[in-house]
C-alpha cells in the first residue's frame, strides 16, 4: 500500500547541509501495523511528515497505492490527507472550547456527508475506544488518556486507509498507555487501517506486526 524508495532528507543549517534521512527503503502493506523506534534526532519524525505529504523530500519517492506523494501540489497533498490518511499528535491538540463529540466529529466537516452520518461515524468510533459516555464533555475537562483515545478517535472517524502516529502515548502512564496502545491497534485492525506508529517505549514493540529501527538517518 505504501512504498518508500531510495529517500533522502536533507536540510540546510548555516549554509551547511546535513542529512537527516539516507536511502530508506520501506514497504507497508494493507493492514499493517509498524512500529518505528531509535533514538531522538534519527529521523522519525521527519520520516512521518514526508509520508503525510508536511514536509517534501531530498531525493526518492513515496507512493500510496496509485498516488505519488513527491510529486503532489499543495492543494492535492491536502486532499490527500483528507481523504486517507489519520493523523495522532503526541500532544492531543484538541479544541477544549468543543465538546469530545465536536472534535472527533471535526475532519468530517470537510465531507459532503449528512450530519445524521457523521453523527453515525462519531459514536461509532466513540464507541469503539470507550469514549461514549464521555461525548458531550468538553475536553478541557477530560484525563490525559482520554485526551488522547479523543484525538485517536478524531483520526479514525473518516476510516482511513494510513494512520500516522508521532509518540502517541509519550505523555501518559503506563496504564493509560496500554489501554489506548490495545485500543488503537485494535481498532486499526477492525477497520483495515494500517498504522505507522513511532514509539521510544521497548514494552510496545511486540504488539506491532513489524518494528523498524531509525538510526543516523538509516534504517538499520
Amino acid at each position: 500500500m505504501l512504498k518508500i524508495s531510495n529517500l533522502s532528507k536533507s536540510f540546510f543549517v548555516s549554509k551547511q547541509e546535513v542529512n537527516v534521512l539516507s536511502n530508506i527503503n520501506l514497504m507497508i502493506k494493507n493492514n499493517e501495523t509498524v512500529a518505528l523506534k531509535g533514538p531522538s534526532g534519527s529521523g522519525k519524525t521527519t520520516l512521518l511528515n514526508l509520508i503525510s505529504g508536511i514536509d517534501s523530500v531530498s531525493s526518492g519517492k513515496i507512493t500510496f497505492e496509485n498516488y505519488d506523494i513527491t510529486s503532489m501540489n499543495e492543494s492535492s497533498l491536502s486532499k490527500f490527507r483528507r481523504d486517507h490518511l489519520g493523523i495522532i499528535f503526541q500532544f492531543f491538540n484538541l479544541i477544549d472550547d468543543l465538546s469530545v463529540m465536536e472534535n472527533v466529529m471535526l475532519p468530517l466537516s470537510l465531507t459532503e456527508l449528512e450530519l445524521d452520518k457523521k453523527v453515525y461515524l462519531a459514536e461509532k468510533v466513540l464507541k469503539s475506544l470507550e469514549l461514549h459516555h464521555k461525548a458531550d464533555i468538553r475536553t478541557n475537562l477530560l484525563s490525559g488518556g482520554e485526551s488522547q483515545r479523543v484525538a485517536i478517535a478524531r483520526a479514525l472517524v473518516t476510516r482511513p486507509r494510513l494512520i500516522i502516529a508521532d509518540e502517541p502515548t509519550g505523555n501518559l502512564d503506563k496504564n493509560n498507555t496500554d489501554t489506548t496502545i490495545h485500543l488503537l491497534l485494535q481498532s486499526c485492525k477492525e477497520n483495515q487501517t494500517s498504522l505507522v506508529m513511532v514509539s521510544h517505549d521497548e514494552t510496545l514493540m511486540k504488539r506491532f506486526d513489524n518494528v523498524y529501527e531509525l538510526n543516523s538517518g538509516r534504517i538499520i
